[in-house]
C-alpha cells in the first residue's frame, strides 16, 4: 500500500471517529477547533509539535479574551472598542511570541486567537470557570485535535 493511501485511510478513519465523538461523548469540545489544532501540529514540526500547538493555541485564545475584555472598555470614539481591543491584543500576541519560545510560532497563536472568536466570546463567558469559557474550549479541543492527528499518523504507519 502506498504511503499516501495509508495516510488517506487513517485520516479518514480518525476524522470520522473524532467527528462522531465530538458530536456526542465529547460535545463540550469544538470539532472545528480540533481539526485546526490537528493541522497546526502537522505544520509545526515533529519533536514537540503537540506541546507547542496546544500551548500556542491556548495562548492565542487567552489573548483573544483580552481583546474581548478591552472591547468592553468605553472609548471616546464610538464603535472603536473592538478594533482597539483586537489591535492591542494582536500587538501583545506578537511581542510575547518574540520573547517566549513556547509561543514563538505566531501562526499557531493566531489560529488559537481566531478559534476563540469562532465561539462568540462575551465578557461573561471569558470569566466563566467551566467549559463555556472559550479558552477552556480551545485548550480541550486543541489537546483532542493534536492527539487525533498523532493517532492518524501512527495508524498510517501501522497499515502501510
Amino acid at each position: 500500500m502506498s504511503k499516501s493511501l495509508a495516510l488517506a485511510i487513517s485520516v479518514g478513519v480518525v476524522a470520522g471517529l473524532w467527528t462522531f465523538l465530538g458530536s456526542g461523548y465529547l460535545s463540550f469540545a469544538s470539532i472545528a477547533i480540533g481539526f485546526i489544532a490537528w493541522a497546526a501540529s502537522g505544520l509545526v514540526g515533529k519533536s514537540d509539535a503537540m506541546q507547542k500547538t496546544v500551548i500556542g493555541m491556548t495562548f492565542g485564545a487567552i489573548i483573544a479574551s483580552v481583546a474581548v475584555y478591552l472591547a468592553g472598555v468605553e472609548l471616546p470614539l464610538l464603535g472603536a472598542n473592538i478594533a482597539v481591543g483586537v489591535g492591542v491584543a494582536a500587538l501583545i500576541l506578537v511581542l510575547v511570541a518574540d520573547k517566549v519560545s513556547q509561543v514563538a510560532n505566531v501562526g499557531v497563536n493566531v489560529l488559537g486567537f481566531a478559534s476563540a472568536f469562532t465561539l462568540s466570546p462575551s465578557a461573561a463567558s471569558i470569566g466563566a470557570m467551566d467549559l463555556s469559557n472559550p479558552v477552556a474550549i480551545v485548550l480541550v479541543s486543541s489537546i483532542l485535535g493534536v492527539v487525533a492527528g498523532n493517532l492518524a499518523g501512527r495508524l498510517a504507519a501501522a497499515i502501510k
